[in-house]
């Protein structure tokens, strides 16, 4: 199968069955499961997971974490759902067509420093937007809120069927887009959850307080950070510095 995806090129060894995947996520008797493979080898899960959306209409979701060993994940793993989901023809002329139905997204981990500076916070929350589309499960990013053009380090907006999420980087514009959102007809019941940057756990409630029916409030960083406290080891002192640190202060006014 996998050279046939590839055009003949044997880019894996060693790929696992689609079938033998479809069988082990079949035990579980559900059609709505996210499926996580934290060693996606050639994205045979991901695989298996389309094509049993597409046998028995389920919503599976999954998600393939590698470390992109030898550029496995952009010419393998990346390359070979793409090719799955668009549909390719077999070295021997025969045309398979893709499961259109699904929608492929990429994402890249990096380093951010815990040291809470406002320029490292801001950095966080910009880099974790891919992370929350990924919670609240929305990715259709408009250009517009309301009359606001959007932009990618002041205001984002995403918007699909009845679910909507604002993520606001620069708390300066609070009140503007307190102002919008109470211009703005939302069906009864729905309302938008707003990510909005704060240095504390504020999340500016008495500004939003005359739209409160409509807005869901969530104070960035403090909730990636919260969520990041469970899985972080503690710092650790560093004597090495804390003596240097001590020996300087001699040098500079005699022991104390």
């Amino acid at each position: 199968m996998l050279l046939d995806i590839f055009n003949g090129n044997k880019v894996f060894d060693y790929p696992k069955p689609v079938s033998l995947i479809k069988y082990l996520v079949n035990f579980i008797d559900t059609r709505n499961l996210t499926i996580l493979d934290f060693f996606a080898g050639s994205g045979t899960t991901l695989h298996a997971t389309m094509q049993l959306n597409a046998e028995d209409g389920g919503h599976r979701q999954c998600i393939l974490v590698t470390n992109n060993e030898n550029g496995i994940c952009e010419n393998v793993t990346y390359e070979r759902n793409k090719r799955v989901i668009q549909g390719y023809t077999t070295p021997k002329g025969e045309n398979v067509p893709g499961l259109t139905a699904n929608t492929l997204r990429y994402y890249k981990t990096d380093f951010i420093s815990r040291d809470r500076t406002q320029r490292n916070m801001h950095a966080l929350v910009e880099a974790a937007t891919d992370m929350l589309c990924i919670k609240e499960d929305l990715y259709e990013e408009q250009t517009h809120f309301g009359q606001y053009k959007t932009h990618p380090k002041v205001l984002r907006y995403f918007a699909q069927g009845n679910k909507r999420m604002l993520v606001l980087y620069r708390d300066e514009y609070t009140e503007e887009v307190a102002a919008e959102i109470g211009r703005i007809h939302l069906p009864q019941g729905e309302k938008i959850k707003v990510y909005i940057f704060s240095p504390s756990r504020y999340a500016y409630d008495d500004m939003f307080e005359d739209v409160a029916e409509k807005v869901e409030l969530v104070a960035l960083p403090a909730a990636i950070y919260d969520a990041y406290k469970k899985v972080l080891p503690k710092r650790r002192e560093k004597p090495l510095e804390l003596q240097t640190d001590y020996n300087e202060a001699n040098e500079e006014g005699g022991e104390q």
